[in-house]
This record gives structure tokens, C-alpha cells and sequence, in this order.
């Protein structure tokens, strides 16, 4: 049994134990406010304002790429499992009846985290009643055998209370055979109000090639979706299917193409689209509408079929998950600790493989900085960087009832310890391993900005300062370009500018 299996059969209790899921979303003031403005939130835009909910109500959602949750260092960023959970829960209480359907996509990197992030996603996707998930290549990436196991084995009318979602891929073949239990099926067809609705899912192949290319699909074949639709789609309509819809997680432009191929398909929902596809979205191809839904899970699309048409007359809003229409769930708490305890209890960041640092350097504290550069140390210490794990542990002013505590989330230690590479999420050598082996690289500390010390403190004890100084120095310059947006990006930062920041974090280069 490889050990993986073995490390997750182990905790195989505490990942199902997620009954009734909703997911943890931070909290926070509305954007855009001035001091002098009134604390009252602009109006935000009318959800599904007009639409009759007798109609079939399809919630598409994919390329979740791992973002559970909007990243905890943004309180305005979108998204989350939570708010969508609320948007469905909003949408029952107005007497809708959605069809959620996803892509697949749902981890981001090839890893033990990944694996469990994929369990837990996937038993969240079931709570909130989702029917089919396609599968990505991030999906793939964790191994055949891990997917086989997180397949539906059971029929989707089984009596479970929380049925899996079944997960679609039919022109994805594992271990050269098309019967494995669990293995991803090539549709599913589901009763909703009038309508039959026909399921099937593809794989660009394209999209796998990297990866085979690094031996990470091994017992992984991947046919052109040209070869298998049209049995597909022949099946389903045999079935009695009235509406046929195609999850194709591929570039838009192949998704198009396949929409033209194949006009049988009522509904095409693409990946392979812009983050925020505000834009071109919905695209009629003849009868069949083509939609995206954007990545990191900031949007779902909402499709409603008018009853009674013939070609199927359809509806599109893209919901923006903010943080103004939609709420967190009490119960999520739990869950999201659950997860957390999880990631303590496998202690998977401390088991990461490290990367060897440039010259194999070694980090030394900022405590051992603070030694000679008695002001830079000072000015560290007032600053947020320097209480930067303490806040994975406290959460954000105002978060204190309900926050989560997420010290063993590689995920977020990556830029609140000293030592890691942000953007890859993987410990140095002689980075920060946990809090007890490395209390000296708590927080974001001196050498994530200039480097691992340990070469430059030998230089000054050696008397050569000025090459001493030459290991560590960084310019504004290389600072602007590089240094801060490792950690502050887009996601983790989204508000952040330079010439702003700066000043709250400038110190002199030496005492």
C-alpha cells in the first residue's frame, strides 16, 4: 500500500467526519470606504433579480486550483466555499432547485496537503449537493490510484444522505481499462423538474502534456475528445436525456470548437478563461451556449432554463461570491478546524522535502541580525512582519471569536515564517521547520528579505565588512521588482503599492 494511502486511511474519520459542510470566509469592513464616509456599504448588485425559480437553475463553478477559502491576508478578496454554500442556500430559500455542476481543477499542486485539500473539497462539493465534478490535470497529478479511491463506487441513487458527486472524465482512462470502481465515468444523467439533463465531462489533452512529460500521469491515458463524444452523446440521448451539457475543461478557444462540432450540446461550461471573465461570456455557437466561470472560485455562473422551449432558452448571470451578499455558516467553523487539526495531527509541513538556498546559505534569526543592527531590529519589531505567525494563531482584529488558527497550513507559513519560498510553498534548508525547532525564524523576518545570514555574519566576524555587507544587500530597486510581491501578490495582497508600504517598514541599512 503506498504510504500516502496509508497516511490517509489513518485519518479517513476525521476527513468524513465533515457532516454538514460550509467553508470559513474572512470577514471584514466593505471596500472602497474613505474616512470621511459614512459606514454604510454600497448597495450591491440584486441576485438573480426577475428570474422565475421554477425554471432549471444549473450552478457552474471549476478551477477551484486549491482556494478552499479567500486567502485569509485579504478580506475583500472573492470567493470561497462558504459564500457559494450561502448562494445555494439563498437560492433554496427563493424556491430554486440548482443543479451545481463543477470542472474539476480543484487542487493547485502536486503534494500530500494537495491530496487531502482534494478529500475535503470533494466531501464539501457532496454537502452542497453538487452532481457531477469533472476531473483537471492538477486532479490527475495526484495519482490514479489516489483518484480511484475518491471515486463514486456506490449508484448515485443510493440512499446516502450526502450522495458523492459523480466525477466525469470520458475520454480520461486509468490503468488501461474502462471498469475500475471508482474510476471516472463518461456521464451521468439526472432528473430535475421536466427535464432530463445528459452529463459528460472532457480533458483537453493538451492541458496534460506537461505533466506527462514530468512522469506525473503514469497509468493515466488521455484520448481526443473527438474519438468519444459522439458515443457518448448517442447514449445519453437513447437514455431519454433533453438537455445535453458538456463540462469541457479545456482552452475556450477547443471548447468553442467542440461546440461547433458537436451542436447536440445545449450547454458548454468551459475552463481556460480569463480569472474574471466579465467579458464574452455567455458566446452562442449556433444553439449551444458556451460559458466560463473564471479560476480560484471568486465566481459561479448561474444558468436558468426556460421550461417549455424548444431549442432550450437560456438565462446567465455570473455571481461574484463577495462578501457583502453573501455570509458565513456557524457551522463552518468547525469544519475548517477540522481540516486545520488534520494538517497538525499529519504534520505535513514540518515532513516537506526542503530546497537548498543559493550557496547553500543558512538562516540565522533575526534575534542574530538584531545583534549589530540594533535599529533595524527596533523598527522589525514594530511592524506586522515581525508578529506574523502569532497572527495565524490570534487571526485579523475582530476575528478573535471565531478565527481558525492555521500555524500548521504550509499554505499560509510560507509567508509568516522565516525561511520558505513563497510562491512554490516549500521550506528551505534550515528554514523554519515548526515553532518548537525554530522559534528563531518566527515571523517574516530579516532574511526573507536579504537572504539566509550565516555567510554574512562569518564575513563580519572575520573583519570583512564590506563584502559581509554585499551578501545581504537588496536595493529599492530589486525590492519594488521582486522581494515584496513574493508574498504580497495579487491574492495575498491585492491592495498593495510599493511606495505606500514602504515607509511603514523603511530601517536603516546599518547602526
Amino acid at each position: 500500500m503506498p504510504r500516502w494511502t496509508a497516511l490517509f486511511l489513518a485519518t479517513l474519520t476525521v476527513v468524513t467526519g465533515l457532516a454538514t459542510w460550509y467553508w470559513l470566509a474572512p470577514t471584514g469592513p466593505p471596500p472602497g470606504l474613505t474616512p470621511k464616509s459614512p459606514a454604510i456599504p454600497p448597495s450591491p448588485d440584486p441576485l438573480l433579480q426577475d428570474w422565475p425559480p421554477d425554471q432549471l437553475t444549473l450552478v457552474v463553478s471549476g478551477e477551484q486550483h486549491g482556494y478552499l477559502e479567500p486567502c485569509g491576508c485579504s478580506e475583500t478578496q472573492s470567493g470561497g466555499y462558504s459564500r457559494r454554500a450561502d448562494l445555494l442556500r439563498q437560492m433554496t430559500k427563493r424556491g430554486f432547485k440548482p443543479v451545481p455542476l463543477d470542472l474539476g481543477g480543484l487542487v493547485q499542486r502536486r503534494r500530500e496537503q494537495s491530496r487531502l485539500k482534494y478529500q475535503t473539497m470533494l466531501s464539501a462539493l457532496a454537502d452542497m449537493s453538487y452532481v457531477a465534478v469533472g476531473v483537471g490535470p492538477e486532479d490527475l497529478a495526484l495519482g490514479a490510484d489516489f483518484l480511484l479511491s475518491q471515486g463514486d463506487t456506490e449508484s448515485p441513487e443510493s440512499s446516502s444522505s450526502t450522495p458523492r458527486p459523480s466525477l466525469l472524465a470520458a475520454n480520461v482512462r486509468l490503468f488501461d481499462t474502462d471498469d475500475l470502481p471508482g474510476a471516472p465515468l463518461a456521464s451521468r444523467l439526472i432528473t430535475s423538474g421536466q427535464h432530463t439533463i445528459g452529463i459528460t465531462a472532457i480533458l483537453d489533452p493538451a492541458l496534460a502534456r506537461p505533466l506527462a512529460a514530468a512522469g506525473a500521469l503514469n497509468d493515466v491515458a488521455i484520448r481526443p475528445p473527438e474519438d468519444v463524444l459522439p458515443a457518448v452523446i448517442e447514449s445519453l440521448v437513447k437514455q431519454g436525456a433533453t438537455l445535453l451539457v458538456l463540462l469541457s475543461h479545456a482552452p475556450i478557444d477547443t471548447s468553442l470548437a467542440l461546440a461547433r462540432q458537436f451542436p447536440r450540446f445545449d450547454i458548454v461550461i468551459s475552463a481556460g478563461g480569463p480569472e474574471d471573465p466579465l467579458t464574452d461570456n455567455p458566446r452562442q455557437v449556433g444553439t449551444t451556449t458556451v460559458v466560463t466561470v473564471g479560476q480560484k472560485g471568486k465566481y459561479v455562473g448561474v444558468i436558468g432554463i426556460a421550461p417549455r422551449t424548444m431549442p432550450p432558452r437560456t438565462n446567465f448571470e455570473l455571481v461574484n461570491l463577495d462578501n457583502q451578499r453573501f455570509s458565513d455558516h456557524p457551522k463552518m467553523i468547525q469544519a475548517m478546524r477540522t481540516y486545520q487539526q488534520t494538517l497538525e495531527q499529519l504534520d505535513l509541513a514540518a515532513a516537506m522535502l526542503p530546497i537548498d538556498t543559493s550557496g547553500n546559505r543558512r538562516f540565522v534569526g533575526s534575534a542574530k541580525c538584531g545583534e549589530c543592527h540594533t535599529q533595524a531590529l527596533a523598527k522589525w519589531k514594530q511592524t506586522p512582519h515581525s508578529h506574523a505567525f502569532e497572527s495565524l494563531i490570534t487571526g485579523r482584529a475582530g476575528q478573535e471569536d471565531h478565527w481558525v488558527p492555521r500555524s500548521f497550513d504550509a499554505e499560509c507559513l510560507s509567508c509568516h515564517v522565516t525561511g520558505w519560498e513563497p510562491q512554490k510553498v516549500l521550506p528551505f534548508k534550515s528554514g523554519f521547520v515548526d515553532k518548537n525547532t525554530s522559534s528563531h525564524l518566527l515571523g517574516n523576518g530579516c532574511e526573507n528579505c536579504h537572504g539566509p545570514g550565516d555567510r554574512h555574519v562569518a564575513l563580519v566576524e572575520s573583519g570583512d565588512v564590506e563584502q559581509s555587507l554585499s551578501e545581504v544587500r537588496v536595493t529599492l530597486k530589486q525590492a519594488r521588482r521582486k522581494t515584496c510581491i513574493a508574498c504580497h501578490d495579487l491574492d495575498n495582497s491585492p491592495k498593495f503599492d510599493f511606495d505606500t508600504y514602504w515607509p511603514q517598514v523603511a530601517h536603516p541599512g546599518r547602526d
